[in-house]
């Protein structure tokens, strides 16, 4: 530009008036200082109206458009850019740029002038400027001739664009919107009208004002605008005196005075805009960091948004250092003081510098793609929490259900940034070289790679993810376990890896869950089992503890779990049933949890039956060998055993010359192998062949010499059980024992032993042997054994079943503990059927009553456990044959037992008599006298067999050579023999008449049986629980009587009696401590239930004492929030303490919560009093409907009546002797007399006039009480 030029300048806010001086090589004005006097200046203005109106729509927020709409120069948008020039009014629209990318923006702009003003030559001519001093000072380069008065106005709309919405079509829609409000500002209200579509979108548009107009409000929405609008040009005034200066036009000072300074050149176009592109660079940047900022991954991980705040700092501190550089240079260059070389310069110098926007834009991009690769994490694990940061962390980490944490750790989000550090450092270096040019290598910040395009990272972490996932979908129902989403630093870690946390300890960070494994490949199948091999998952193996094999029948829809020792591939699923499909999955188990379970396999049948018992020799004869064995002990449901299959072969030296197998068939359980070679081992096995569903596996293989060199084996069955005990006495006859296997060696309560291999498909019969101490009981079952196994009398050898070596004395039983034996049928037998033989220890021993006791536990203990019996066939009563009549240990053992038993039982009592050696039984008479329940003969008797086992182990003669001398001798030994094969012919016919019968007898189930125990030991527990309250009651009683007295004593002199100290029994309750769990009332310090087994993670309200919520054991039926389980119970004691009679008063006050005379003390005691005695009235009712419930479902009645328990309530307290026992037998003695009346009313009889009396007294009381409580009711429901 010349400096003979005129310069139009856009005034953009600035105040200019006609003759103020400005600077156009820093673009401002210079107030204060003017060529003329203000009087002159107002003379001769030329002044004529200019008035324009016109509006126009800008469709962007581009720098460029923005100028041109302000007609902002070149030259003044440079200062404008470097920070030169501040503007106000419609000009503030330069400075409103859009915030956000994902930002709709449309501008309507207003533009209105009205009048131009000038100077004249009055002012310019030669001569006329009055000082001219302020020419030669320099500071400014023109003056203002011309100014043009209007005003401006731009309304900016903006939209919010969501992510699913296309951004054209949104700028489309607010253009159009916008390009209405013209017209509809002429049309006026009648065009507001609008459909409800339209209104909803323009309900979405924000409004910005920036105007040279004096608004009250600014508008802020779409009708504001429109409103506005309209009211515009009133707010310019009638004749146009609230416009404001719009263009000045400049005049040169050099053209007044040479001497003037001058604006020696103008800066180029093109440099500047070069710096336009610069700073709309850095604006876009900075709009580009406030998105990432508020995008929801950056709110969700901090680190990340960290970053990106730290570029925008750094960033905006550069800025300010540019501007501050073109400051200083365009001032200088438009002076002449530089050339424009040098701001060509600092702009190369910034487009080398860490901050070009090349450099900044790609490090925003890469954080936006780190963003966006989290954001496709997160999308995956839609349904994790995601925690922002470390205390968020360890709130779940540290919390208390929490026993196991997984967390998803991104472990690179904190990476340390290269290109940062150089921003950082650049910046100082600015700061510290006075502008001087700094090199800067653009490669210094590059990194061998991020993480997140790193292929081999995603990959990784996409397979951590679902694995992450898939643990969380296998263990989602348990409630100790917690997912979390996390960004946990980890230099060790590329990308991510999982974090463990048990019970607040990290115990891994690079744990790795478990995947899938795959599908349990079947190996082979058993009668009762399925052996698996387990196949390692593919992710995962190290930290794999076990495996949980599921599997399912094809019949039910449940799965059953079995967990394996450790991490062995082969399994063995056991306790299945035969003939029986089954289906297998598995999953990985690890220290947090378990892996998603397996694909399932299809169906494999197990076998159809178990194998058969090893084959025995039985007899070996020339080229021959009967072999027997037991029949499988388990067989599957509607499967028939139709036969066997025999396998036989010689035995081989070595593997290689083993010979070929051998088979004959067999419809039982008896083989004879023929064309044996003697002197020959010889190995057999049995299969069990099951028709159509198949054949067992084989048995235990047995080898046998075929040697005929030996005597032959037992014919008669007895002899095949030699090999199945143990020697104890050489003799005639020699004595074995039968060797047994315990079932349940860790039960401690009672033994279990069993003899042979169980039988499935035969029954079993089941007898219970009672008897006191010397009856017998132990010699008898031996007894029972020998018949059973087939002993003959001339057998060289007996067996025995039980063999108890003990130092008891035969005062003392000689079982120790309840046993039971079980005999399994097996060839041989006697009796068609298994037997079990329950044993129990001897009652009336010297130990007394408290062992008898302990026995009967023991018995009820067997009954009820679930590892005992199910049924029971013969209850047998062993007696001794002399018995005249039952002792009274007799009769207590008997009414003790058959208390356990319910009513069911009865047919099945039998009486087993012992030391039987002539006709005549008294004990019968004795037992038929005291009407023992048991099963009767046709003549009326009980059901007996007698006994005389001393046959059964008599020592026999050895034969050996006789002389003439001794033939007397040998004729006694003879009869001696005799003597015992007859006795032993009777006993045995009696056992076998005996196991008839037991055959014939119908088994009883022992669910009426166990009832009665669960209903005795509830009935018991509730008696035990009625005691302590009925005692309580009694001494809260004789405590208010004494009360009474005080009172009713201190009438006479009350100023001496106040201070009077009388001797009261107070009840305390104590806690003591126990070695068991209770259930206990802390309102009324009661213990409800006593050894409580409740699991400490149920709820309370879950224990058996509570019923609707509510206690049915404590005094006041409390409900359960008022309960705790803990480790003592509540006991109670009656103690003296000296006490006035004030402080009596002022505790019974206390309690009751209000002020009390003596009388009103005295009426609120006996109605204390009566409550008490009518509770108490039903508690005792209470404990004899108890004894009276036993009676009705026990096979031997026990029972008291109300009158007999408090009785027995009064002996008690007669024999104890404890403080106050004297007031409560009082009490006791006087309800026992009630309670007599009052059955006697039940029962018809007439009543005394005593008694009379008595019963209208306590309908009086009744009555009283009952009154009053409704009064009390009535009360209550008033407020």
């Amino acid at each position: 530009m010349s400096n003979s030029e005129t310069i139009e300048l856009a005034c953009l806010g600035r105040p200019f008036q006609l003759g103020m001086l400005y600077d156009c090589r820093r673009d401002c004005l210079i107030p204060g200082i003017t060529l003329w006097d203000a009087e002159m200046l107002q003379k001769n203005i030329n002044v004529r109206p200019q008035p324009n109106t016109d509006f126009k729509i800008i469709a962007t927020d581009s720098s460029e458009d923005k100028v041109n709409a302000l007609n902002v120069s070149a030259s003044l948008e440079a200062s404008f850019l470097s920070g030169m020039v501040s503007v106000k009014g419609s000009a503030d629209y330069l400075n409103d740029k859009k915030s956000s990318k994902h930002q709709s923006r449309v501008t309507l702009h207003y533009h209105t002038t009205s009048r131009f003003e000038q100077l004249t030559m009055e002012h310019l001519g030669a001569g006329n400027v009055k000082h001219c001093n302020i020419f030669q000072e320099g500071s400014a380069t023109h003056v203002v001739t011309a100014l043009l008065y209007g005003a401006q106005a731009f309304f900016i709309f903006d939209r919010e664009v969501s992510s699913n919405e296309n951004h054209q079509n949104i700028q489309g829609e607010l253009q159009a919107s916008i390009k209405k409000i013209p017209f509809i500002s002429v049309e006026g209200q009648a065009s507001l009208k609008m459909k409800e579509m339209e209104q909803e979108k323009i309900d979405k548009f924000s409004c910005t004002f920036h105007g040279d107009f004096a608004l009250e409000n600014n508008p802020v929405s779409y009708m504001d605008a429109i409103k506005v609008y309209s009211e515009l040009p009133k707010l310019l005034g009638e004749n146009g005196e609230n416009a404001v200066p719009m263009t000045v036009w400049l005049y040169p000072l050099k053209k007044l005075d040479s001497a003037a300074a001058q604006l020696v050149r103008e800066i180029s176009v093109s440099l500047i805009r070069r710096v336009q592109r610069i700073m709309d660079e850095m604006h876009n940047c900075d709009i580009q960091c406030q998105d990432l900022m508020r995008d929801s991954i950056a709110i969700q991980f901090p680190e990340i948004a960290a970053k990106i705040r730290k570029c925008k700092d750094f960033c905006s501190d550069y800025k300010i250092v540019f501007q501050k550089h073109l400051c200083r240079v365009l001032p200088s260059i438009r002076g002449g003081g530089k050339e424009e070389q040098e701001l060509a310069d600092a702009l190369n110098d910034k487009e080398r510098s860490p901050f070009q926007g090349a450099l900044v834009t790609k490090y925003l991009n890469e954080r936006e793609r780190e963003m966006n690769v989290v954001r496709s994490y997160l999308d995956i694990m839609k349904d994790v929490t995601v925690l922002s940061s470390s205390n968020e962390l360890d709130k779940v980490v540290l919390k208390a259900s929490n026993n196991y944490v997984i967390a998803f750790a991104l472990t690179s989000l904190n990476e340390k940034e290269l290109y940062l550090s150089d921003l950082e450092n650049y910046l100082k270096a600015q700061s510290s070289n006075n502008g001087e040019q700094i090199s800067y290598d653009q490669n210094s910040s590059k990194k061998t790679g991020n993480w997140f395009s790193s292929g081999d990272a995603t990959t990784l972490t996409r397979e951590t993810i679902q694995a992450f996932l898939d643990f969380k979908e296998a263990n989602k129902g348990r409630t100790n376990i917690e997912f979390c989403i996390a960004s946990i630093p980890d230099e060790l870690s590329t990308a991510s890896s999982i974090h463990v946390y048990e019970r607040g300890r990290l115990i891994s960070s690079q744990y790795e869950l478990p995947s899938k494994p795959p599908m349990p490949v079947f190996l082979s199948a058993e009668h009762d089992c399925i052996h698996l091999q387990i196949k390692p998952p593919d992710r995962g193996v190290s930290c794999v503890d076990s495996y949980c094999i599921l599997y399912q029948s094809a019949q039910s829809s449940e799965w059953t779990e079995m967990y394996t020792d450790g991490v062995s591939d082969q399994v063995t699923v056991k306790q299945l049933k035969p003939q029986k499909e089954y289906c297998f999955t598995c999953k990985a188990v690890c220290r947090p949890g378990v892996s998603l379970t397996s694909d399932t396999t299809s169906f494999f049948r197990t076998r159809p039956c178990a194998p058969p018992g090893a084959p025995t020799l039985k007899q070996v004869e020339s080229e021959t060998a009967t072999v027997v064995w037991d029949v499988p002990t388990s067989v599957g449901e509607d499967v028939l055993v139709t036969g066997y299959v025999l396998e036989f072969r010689e035995c081989a030296k070595d593997q290689e010359n083993e010979k070929p197998w051998k088979s004959v068939k067999s419809t039982n359980r008896e083989c004879t192998l023929q064309g044996l070679k003697q002197d020959t081992a010889y190995t057999v096995r049995v299969f069990a062949n099951c028709g159509n569903d198949g054949v067992s596996l084989p048995s235990p293989e047995t080898v046998f010499s075929a040697s005929f060199k030996g005597k032959e084996t037992n014919k008669d069955g007895s002899g095949l059980f030699l090999n199945q005990s143990s020697r104890i006495k050489k003799g005639n006859p020699s004595i074995y024992s039968l060797t047994l296997h315990q079932k349940m060696a860790e039960n401690v309560s009672f033994n279990q032993y069993v003899f042979g291999r169980k039988v499935e498909d035969v029954k079993n019969k089941v007898i219970l042997l009672l008897g006191s101490t010397g009856a017998g009981k132990t010699t008898l079952i031996n007894v029972m054994a020998n018949y059973i196994l087939g002993v003959k009398c001339q057998d060289t050898y007996r067996f025995k079943l039980i063999n108890e070596v003990t130092n008891r004395t035969q005062a003392e039983s000689q079982t120790s503990i309840v046993s039971s034996f079980e005999l399994y049928n097996q060839p041989g037998f006697e009796i068609p059927y298994s037997l079990t033989i329950v044993d129990t220890p001897g009652f009336g021993d010297t130990r007394g009553i408290a062992h008898d006791k302990l026995i009967t536990e023991q018995i009820k203990s067997f009954l009820c456990s679930p590892l005992g019996i199910d049924h029971i066939d013969a209850v047998c009563f062993v007696v001794q044959a002399s018995l005249a009549r039952l002792s009274a240990n007799q009769r207590y053992i008997f009414d003790s037992v058959l208390s356990i038993f319910g009513k069911d039982i009865a047919e099945n009592i039998i009486v087993l008599v012992t030391f039987a050696d002539g006709k005549d039984i008294p004990v019968l008479e004795a037992i038929k006298a005291a009407d023992l329940p048991c099963q009767k003969n046709k003549k009326g008797q009980p059901t007996h067999f007698k006994f005389n086992n001393s046959a059964v182990y008599a020592d026999k003669k050895i034969a050996e050579p006789t002389t003439s001398d001794n033939d007397s001798d040998d004729d006694d030994d003879d009869g001696g023999d005799k003597l015992i094969e007859l006795v032993w012919d009777k006993t045995f016919k009696q056992m076998k008449a005996f196991f008839k019968t037991l055959g014939d007898i119908e088994s009883k189930d022992l669910t009426m049986t166990i009832k009665v125990l669960e209903e005795r030991e509830r009935l018991e527990k509730a008696m035990a629980s009625l005691t302590p309250q009925i005692t309580a009651g009694l001494s809260k009683m004789s405590e208010i009587k004494k009360f009474k007295q005080c009172l009713e004593s201190e009438s006479d002199n009350m100023a001496q009696n106040e201070n009077f100290e009388q001797e009261v029994e107070v009840m305390k309750a104590n806690r003591t401590p126990v070695n068991c769990f209770t259930m206990n009332c802390n309102t009324c310090f009661f213990t409800c239930h006593s050894n409580c087994f409740l699991p400490a993670e149920d709820a309370v309200k879950t224990c058996a004492v509570m019923e609707n919520d509510h206690c049915i054991i404590c005094p006041e039926n409390c409900h359960y929030s008022a309960h705790s389980r803990e480790n003592f119970m509540w006991t109670y004691e009656t103690k003296i303490e000296k006490k006035t009679v004030k402080e009596l008063k002022d505790n019974f006050m206390a309690a009751k919560g209000r002020f009390m005379d003596s009388k009103q003390m005295l009426d609120a005691l006996e109605n204390e009093l009566h409550g008490i005695e009518d509770r108490l009235m039903k508690l005792i009712k209470l404990s004899s409907d108890c004894l009276r419930r036993l009676d009705e479902i026990a096979l031997k009645s026990k029972s008291l009546s109300t009158a007999e328990y408090l009785e027995i309530l009064i002996k008690t307290e007669k024999e104890e002797k404890s403080p106050g026992f004297e007031d409560r037998i009082v009490g006791l003695e006087k309800m026992k007399q009630e309670t007599l009346i009052l059955e006697k009313i039940a029962k018809g009889e007439s009543l005394l006039e005593r008694e009379h009396k008595i019963m209208v007294e306590r309908e009086k009381r009744m009555k009283t009480v009952a009154q009053k409580i409704l009064k009390i009711k009535k009360a209550i429901s008033a407020l």
